[in-house]
């Protein structure tokens, strides 16, 4: 069966959707492993005598075997040999990549999504996602029709399993961590692709270790970093000192003081701004970062970056730049001296580390900004064209104006995973947020009628 792909692929962080629904279904993946090799393996089995090799991933989702055998099957036809590192998360991926090195490593996942989706994360050797760019190429070609020729005799590739090593990655830092002086902690796994880690490396700690056994169907369900009210419950539930939350494929982070207040991505990229004791420079975000943040690190000389929303945007931009410390208040963390990508658990280990070395308490360490108030909305939508309608399009623009006049401001999106609009305000007061919000998300739901 050939698939037929007339739509863009791509979204904010790779390909995805519900499992066996398209774009997730296993002739995608078979399209999608042929113009891979056709743009970074150039049909390696045809001419070349040294196989190329891609490594794939997963995360704990039970249709994940589906697409990593289609994958790997149509990987190896085509005189690429396979390297399956099995559950992993998807930062340790990006190490493998790098270190193999091999051509290619795709992350079986969707994220932060509920189980029944999946989707797929593309990594180039140097342990980065591709650019809008390549990905525009890979769909062209796939739009084409054109095809690699299956490999003959000893030209086929081969598939094997490859153990990731997780403990060995972060031994380092675990040798760091003063563990006596951090107190309680609860982790929250998310049963997604840390569950098999946290349990090892937090227990050393004492650690109370939940949502850490995956079956399938469980991965963020009311849980882990997407789900923060339940870190939070944890806390207070085993008056904890500490709650951390990962989410299903570990690339973010999320934490909880004592008092189960939430501690986000901006605020664990100023923990990390102290603990590196940054006085200048840049650190790299999203449209998304709250104007406090900005204003936090314009205190201290830093220069605040924003990019599109996605953490492949601030990888991009920082491997292109001297910034090392980046991410998003959803809590993807990158810390380029240590990887390209974002690595939720060394984040979570930094924190610790820099908690436990200074004496700061988890609690402390979140008030060192006051975040502005916002107001949050996600907007169920058939068809995210609709905010290139000229009618949404001023009315976004009249709200955007009213906002900057209250020193707020309005960011309105689609989202690059699911079917949604995502409104986001903020400012000083609540009240003039609330009223733009709910008008506009009347306006949104009229105009679909």
């Amino acid at each position: 069966m050939t698939a037929v792909y007339n739509r863009s692929l791509f979204g904010t962080d790779g390909v995805r959707g519900e499992a066996n629904c398209y774009p997730m279904t296993i002739e995608v993946c078979e399209g999608l492993a042929d113009a891979l090799v056709q743009r970074y393996c150039r049909c390696a089995g045809a001419e070349s005598t040294t196989k190329p090799m891609v490594l794939i991933g997963k995360d704990t989702r039970i249709s994940g075997d589906v697409f990593e055998h289609a994958l790997a099957a149509k990987f190896c036809s085509l005189g690429v040999s396979v390297a399956l590192l099995g559950v992993v998360s998807t930062p340790l991926l990006s190490e493998w990549v790098r270190k193999f090195p091999a051509e290619l490593g795709i992350m079986v996942s969707a994220s932060h999504n509920i189980f029944s989706d999946n989707g797929l994360k593309v990594f180039k050797s140097q342990g980065l996602k591709l650019t809008d760019l390549e990905e525009q190429e890979i769909e062209t070609i796939m739009q084409n029709g054109l095809q690699c020729s299956n490999s003959l005799g000893e030209r086929v590739g081969t598939c094997r399993h490859l153990d990731p090593a997780p403990l060995k990655f972060y031994e380092k830092i675990l040798g760091s961590v003063e563990k006596i002086a951090l107190g309680t902690l609860v982790v929250d796994a998310a049963n997604g692709s840390l569950a098999p880690v946290v349990g090892e490396i937090f227990r050393d700690f004492g650690a109370i270790v939940i949502n850490d056994i995956p079956n399938g169907v469980n991965i963020n369900h009311h849980c882990g970093a997407a789900h923060p009210s339940a870190i939070a419950e944890a806390v207070l539930r085993h008056k904890a000192d500490v709650g951390i939350a990962f989410d299903g494929d570990g690339d973010r982070l999320i934490l909880a003081d004592h008092n189960g207040a939430i501690i986000d991505g901006d605020h664990i990229l100023a923990i990390l701004v102290e603990s590196a004791n940054m006085h200048a420079g840049e650190v790299v975000s999203t449209v998304m970062a709250n104007l406090a943040f900005e204003h936090y690190l314009t205190s201290r000389g830093i220069k605040l970056v924003r990019t599109n929303v996605g953490d492949k945007y601030i990888a991009e931009y920082m491997a292109n730049s001297k910034a090392n410390i980046g991410g998003e208040p959803s809590g993807h963390i990158i810390l380029k001296d240590h990887l390209p990508t974002g690595d939720a658990l060394f984040a979570a280990l930094k924190v610790l580390e820099y908690s436990a070395k200074f004496g700061r308490s988890i609690s402390e360490l979140g008030r060192i900004f006051q975040s502005y108030p916002t107001v949050s909305r996600n907007i169920k939508i058939k068809d995210k064209t609709i905010l290139a309608n000229r009618h949404i399009q001023a009315a976004i623009e009249k709200f955007q104006h009213q906002l900057h006049a209250h020193n707020a401001r309005l960011v309105v999106r689609p989202s690059g995973t699911e079917s949604l609009i995502r409104i986001y305000a903020e400012g000083n007061q609540k009240s003039p947020l609330e009223n733009v919000v709910n008008q506009l998300e009347n306006l949104l739901k009229r105009e679909e009628i």
